[in-house]
C-alpha cells in the first residue's frame, strides 16, 4: 500500500488557494477506491482544514512543519514533537534580551492561540490583518504575556537579526528552523520549532500509523525538502523552487494544472 502525502500551498492548492473540480473529483474517486492520501503543511489545523474540506481524507495529516500529526477529520493530536523546557528557556531569554517579538503559537487553557506583542504590531500587521476573525489571535502587552501557555512554534516575519538568530536556534541547541519567502506575499518567514519536528519525521510517523509500504510526497518549497528526500518517491510540482527540484525524483505539472491529482491518477492506473 502506498501513502500519498502532499504539501498544500503552492502544491495541492492553486495560486488562489483553491482546489479545482478536477482535483477534488479525482482524489475523492481514488480515495473511495482505497488510495491513502493526506497532507503535510506548515499551517495549523484551523487554517488548513477549511481549504481541503471537500476532499474525503482518510489518513492523518501533518501540521506546523511536522510539530503535530493529527486526525485529518477531527484535528485530534496523534503525535507531538514539541520543545523541551531547556529550549523554551533559551528562546524566551533570547527574544526578551534582543527585543525580538515573534508570533508565538501556544496552547492557553487548552485552546490554540497565536500571540503577538502589541508594541511591535507593525512587524506582524499584514499577518494579523489577513486573519481578521481568527479566534486564535491574541494581543500581548509584554514579553512575559507573549510567552504564556504551552508554546510549540515561533515565527519571526522579515527578521532583522537573522545571523544572530542562526547562531542561537541551532540543532545543537535543540531547534529546527525554516527560512523561506511566503508563497503568497513578499514576507520572509523565519520559523522555529523543536529539532524532533520536520515534515520528514512526521511523514514517517503517518506512514507507520497507516501501515503503508511506500511513501510518495509532493512539495514546492524549501520546507518540503526533508520530506521529499525521505520519501520513496519525492515529487516537485513544476512551479517549485529550484532547490526542491534538485532534490526531487520527478517533476510533475504545476499546482495550477493539477499536478498532484494527475500524478496520483496516472500512478494508480499502472
Amino acid at each position: 500500500m502506498t501513502l500519498y502525502l502532499t504539501d498544500l500551498d503552492g502544491t495541492l492548492l492553486r495560486s488562489d488557494k483553491s482546489l479545482s473540480e478536477y482535483t477534488v473529483n479525482t482524489l475523492n474517486r481514488l480515495i473511495g477506491e482505497g488510495v491513502r492520501f493526506s497532507y503535510a503543511t506548515a499551517r495549523s489545523y484551523a487554517s488548513a482544514a477549511p481549504l481541503v474540506e471537500r476532499i474525503n481524507l482518510n489518513c492523518p495529516a501533518v501540521l506546523f512543519n511536522g510539530v503535530f500529526v493529527v486526525d485529518s477529520r477531527t484535528g485530534k493530536h496523534l503525535t507531538e514533537n514539541v520543545y523541551s523546557e531547556k529550549c523554551m528557556e533559551l528562546a524566551r531569554e533570547f527574544f526578551t534580551r534582543e527585543e525580538v517579538a515573534p508570533l508565538t503559537y501556544s496552547f492557553i487553557d487548552g485552546k490554540e492561540r497565536v500571540s503577538y506583542l502589541k508594541s511591535q504590531f507593525a512587524a506582524v500587521e499584514s499577518y494579523v490583518n489577513s486573519r481578521r476573525g481568527d479566534k486564535r489571535l491574541r494581543e500581548a502587552e509584554s514579553f512575559e504575556e507573549l510567552f504564556a501557555g504551552e508554546i510549540f512554534y515561533f515565527t519571526v516575519l522579515n527578521p532583522s537579526k537573522t545571523e544572530l538568530m542562526n547562531s542561537v536556534f541551532t540543532e545543537e541547541n535543540g531547534f529546527a528552523k525554516n527560512i523561506q519567502r511566503d508563497t503568497y506575499d513578499n514576507y520572509i518567514w523565519y520559523e522555529i520549532y523543536d529539532k524532533s519536528a520536520s515534515k520528514a519525521n512526521a511523514a514517517k510517523q503517518v506512514q507507520e500509523i497507516v501501515g503503508a509500504d511506500s511513501l510518495i510526497c509532493f512539495g514546492d518549497n524549501i520546507n518540503d525538502i526533508s520530506m521529499i528526500k525521505s520519501a520513496d518517491t519525492g515529487i516537485a510540482v513544476e512551479n517549485a523552487c529550484e532547490e526542491l527540484k534538485h532534490c526531487a525524483d520527478l517533476i510533475v505539472e504545476s499546482n495550477d494544472n493539477d499536478g498532484v491529482a494527475r500524478f496520483v491518477e496516472r500512478n494508480e492506473r499502472k
